[in-house]
């Protein structure tokens, strides 16, 4: 099996359903692009919260998962030949739809700060053009490593 991150969009709405365990499962396609090429189809199963999230999705979201993935062949019924697929059992998953659920700010009642950054006790405006990030680029700390690429 292979460690993998996939990312693609749901062909139809996922089949989220309970085992006899009571434990919750979900099965998913998913169509991946891969560059100019059509896209390649992954099919998907995810358990417990994982399956929970990846139900709550529609037809056409996206989704990004981590798990082990395995090749598979079967012989196509309808014309006889041999198909080739991609299976994926997820370990995680990440949708816009968790994205916006995290980024949704907590009412506590208590104002939020304009600018979380301080300076002697005073608030500082970030600068628009750097919108934060350091314009130094990191000093070279080289490599032990005797391996010349």
């Amino acid at each position: 099996m292979i460690d993998a991150l996939v990312t693609g969009a749901l062909i139809r709405d996922p089949s989220l359903k309970t085992g006899p365990s009571g434990k919750p499962f979900c099965n998913f396609l998913l169509s991946v692009a891969v560059g100019d090429e059509s896209p390649v189809i992954v099919s998907g199963i995810a358990f417990q919260d994982a399956a929970e999230r990846i139900g709550r999705l529609k037809k056409g979201d996206s989704v990004a998962v981590v798990g082990s993935l395995k090749p598979s062949q079967w012989q196509d019924k309808a014309t006889g030949e041999e198909r080739h697929g991609l299976n994926i059992t997820v370990q995680s998953c990440l949708s816009p739809h968790d994205i916006q659920r995290r980024r949704k700010p907590q009412d506590d009642g208590q104002k939020q700060p304009e600018n979380n950054r301080a300076t002697n006790g005073k608030a500082t405006q970030r600068n628009s053009q750097n919108a934060g990030y350091s314009s130094q680029k990191p000093a070279y700390t080289g490599f032990d490593d005797p391996v010349d690429f």
